[in-house]
C-alpha cells in the first residue's frame, strides 16, 4: 500500500522520520546519508525531507546557516537504494506558479507526497502563493500526489486554518515538535471530524543547544522544560521528576506521555493519528532512531488497540 493510501486510513499507523539534508558543498555525503536511511527503513512508511531557507526569525542565531542539497535529489536517492517513500517539504511562497515545480518532481523524481509551506512571517509579501492557494493550483493541475501542512497547536483558530486547508485539498498536518499535551489534545478535539491525519512530530534533546535550536525555530516550548530535560528537577511537569535519568531518557519518556494522552482523550470521531520523529541535528541521529523505534511500538499499539475497541 502506497503512502497515500495509508494517510486516509485509520487502522493503519503510519510513522515518518525526518532527515536533514546533507550541506550541499558535500555532495559525498548524500551517499552516508542514503545508508543512514537504509538501516532504518523497516520502521518508517517515508522519509520527510525538509527545504531549508536562511530565514530571519528576529532572533540571534545559534549556528551558521548552511545550504543543503535539494531535497528532492536526496529523495530520489533515496527511492532507488532504499526504497523508502518519500515526503518533500515544498516553501511554496518563493515562486508564482508551483504546479510546474510539482509536476516535473513527480515524473522525473517519481515523489508523489509532499508538505507546503509557508513564509516565515505573515508581514512579508512574497511573490509566490500562500499554502492553501498552492495546493489549489497543484488540485487545479490533476497531479496525483498528496499534499500536507504544518500546524501549530498552540496557534489561536488552528483548528479553522486545518479545516480551510483541508477544503483546498490539504491530506495530512505535521506539528510543530511537542513537549506539551494541552494545546495538541485541545486541538484533536475541535476536529473532531476531520478526515486528514494529523502526524504528532517528536525530537530528543541531549544538549542545551537542542533546545536552543528548537527555540530559534519557533517551537513553543513550556517554561519549565529545560529544567526537566537537562536536569529533572521540574515538578511543575507531568512528568514525575527523573534526575537518575539522562536527557533523552526525559525527553523519550516526556514523548511517551504526550502520546498517551492524546490517545486517551480522543473525541468521538477523531482524525487519524500519525508519528513523525525529528533529529534537529547530526549529534543527535542515533538518539532519534532510538526514540523512532520505541515511541514507534507505543504509537502502533495505541493505533491497534483503538481500532480494535471501535471495530
Amino acid at each position: 500500500m502506497k503512502l497515500k493510501d495509508k494517510i486516509p486510513n485509520w487502522s493503519v499507523p503510519v510513522t515518518l522520520f525526518e532527515v536533514v539534508p546533507p550541506p550541499a558543498a558535500k555532495p559525498e555525503s548524500i551517499a552516508s546519508t542514503i545508508a543512514e536511511v537504509e538501516k532504518i527503513a523497516g520502521l518508517v512508511d517515508g522519509i520527510n525531507l525538509p527545504e531549508i531557507h536562511d530565514e530571519d526569525r528576529g532572533s540571534p542565531r545559534t549556528h551558521n546557516f548552511v545550504h543543503r542539497v535539494e531535497p528532492r535529489i536526496l529523495g530520489a536517492g533515496i527511492l532507488s537504494k532504499a526504497r523508502t517513500e518519500i515526503v518533500v517539504n515544498r516553501c511554496v511562497v518563493y515562486e508564482p506558479d508551483q504546479s510546474n515545480w510539482f509536476r516535473k518532481t513527480l515524473d522525473e523524481f517519481s515523489i508523489e507526497n509532499f508538505i507546503l509551506v509557508g513564509g516565515e512571517s505573515s508581514k512579508i509579501r512574497y511573490p509566490g502563493p500562500s499554502v492553501m492557494e498552492a495546493a489549489q493550483q497543484v488540485r487545479a493541475a490533476h497531479l496525483p500526489v498528496s499534499l500536507g501542512g504544518i500546524t501549530i497547536p498552540s496557534r489561536l483558530n488552528e483548528a479553522e486554518r486545518i479545516r480551510r486547508k483541508c477544503d483546498a485539498g490539504i491530506d495530512f498536518f505535521t506539528t510543530q515538535v511537542l513537549f506539551d499535551s494541552n494545546d495538541i489534545v485541545g486541538l484533536i478535539q475541535r476536529l473532531n471530524g476531520v478526515e486528514a491525519r494529523i502526524f504528532l512530530s517528536f525530537a530528543p534533546v541531549s544538549h542545551p543547544r537542542d533546545l536552543e535550536v528548537l527555540r530559534w525555530l519557533g517551537v513553543d516550548l513550556p517554561v519549565h522544560l529545560d529544567r526537566f530535560l537537562l536536569r529533572g528537577d521540574s515538578p511543575e511537569n507531568k512528568v514525575a521528576p527523573s534526575p537518575e535519568l539522562s536527557s533523552f531518557d526525559r525527553s523519550l519518556k516526556l514523548a511517551q506521555h504526550v502520546l498517551m494522552d492524546v490517545f486517551d482523550n480522543l473525541p468521538p470521531d477523531p482524525p487519524p493519528l500519525g508519528l513523525n520523529i525529528e533529529h534537529i541535528n547530526r549529534r543527535n541521529f542515533s538518539s532519534a532512531v532510538q526514540m523512532l523505534d520505541q515511541l514507534g511500538k507505543l504509537y502502533a499499539g495505541l493505533v491497534a488497540a483503538r481500532t480494535r475497541g471501535v471495530g
